[in-house]
């Protein structure tokens, strides 16, 4: 298997998680999704035993996340929104993974908290789900379900990084309003 960057793998994953498409479950598909399809004009091999070189993207590997994983990622995400509760934005901040602090300051950290994910600065209940480990890239993803004030629930999907300081958020989908109820 080729191995393949993380910042390939980080890169297609945080556009997808950015733009709000799921990312599948299942890593058959998900290969899939990566790969380059082969052209209906591409050459057919006349005899089944000789090799043809085809153009192929590298397979990307995804397993379920471990009890560990997903554990220290449910760490950092907690943590952070305990910091967004009390309005401790900087510490907040400090959950981001380094290469999303290289380019974004926390004043526009802050901005875009309040102007987009409000709900996270209120929710009272987190939920996790769906956590997929990239290892080739050492990333991950999982799904958040955050109820405010016991009413509305929102969910969105976030990218998370490991690092030496453990798993920090290098992204997140779009926050959508998925119902109300506790």
């Amino acid at each position: 298997m080729l191995r393949v960057s993380r910042s390939l793998v980080a890169g297609a994953v945080t556009v997808l998680a950015l733009s709000g498409c799921a990312i599948q479950q299942d890593s058959t598909e998900i290969r899939n999704e990566f790969s380059v399809e082969q052209s209906d004009t591409a050459p057919q091999n006349p005899d089944p035993g000789t090799d043809t070189e085809t153009d192929t993207a590298p397979e990307i590997e995804v397993v379920e996340c471990s009890q560990v994983i997903q554990s220290g990622i449910e760490k950092s995400i907690n943590a952070q929104t305990a910091s967004f509760a009390v309005g401790d934005f900087e510490l907040a901040y400090s959950y981001a993974s380094p290469s999303f602090q290289a380019s974004v300051s926390l004043e526009r950290f802050i901005g875009i908290i309040q102007g987009s994910y409000g709900p996270l600065i209120s929710s009272s209940k987190l939920g996790f789900d769906n956590c997929l480990f990239y290892p080739n890239a050492e990333l991950a993803t999982i799904d958040v379900r955050f109820t405010e004030a016991g009413a509305e629930v929102y969910a969105l999907r976030y990218v998370t990084v490991e690092t030496e300081l453990g798993w920090r958020v290098d992204g997140a989908s779009a926050l959508a309003s998925i119902g109300s109820g506790t």
